[in-house]
């Protein structure tokens, strides 16, 4: 499971918006992330960053991934969330 960060605000570093997105993670779903999903340029900047290393979190450049987005996850985090059943819609006819 990933959840997904977008950041484009230029006053603060990319390492910093790593952490918050960490951060958000970690509140919403109870567990740390393993991996982060960034464009490549983000990759390059936030393995260059010391402060990125003391996260514990794999680094990953995907072409795909658009500038300044974020997905922080795993393939294997499992969450114990009670997933409300979708409301049903009422057509008028």
């Amino acid at each position: 499971m990933f959840l997904g960060w977008y950041d484009a605000d230029k006053k603060y570093p990319t390492a910093r918006k790593l952490t918050d997105a960490v951060g958000r993670f970690q509140d919403k779903f109870g567990v740390a992330p393993l991996t982060c999903l960034v464009s490549v340029e983000d990759a390059a900047l936030l393995l260059a960053d010391p402060a990125v290393s003391k996260l514990k979190l794999t680094v990953v450049g995907a072409a795909y991934v658009p500038r300044h987005t974020f997905y922080v996850g795993d393939e294997d985090v499992v969450v114990d969330e009670v997933v409300s059943e979708p409301a049903s819609i009422a057509v008028a006819a």
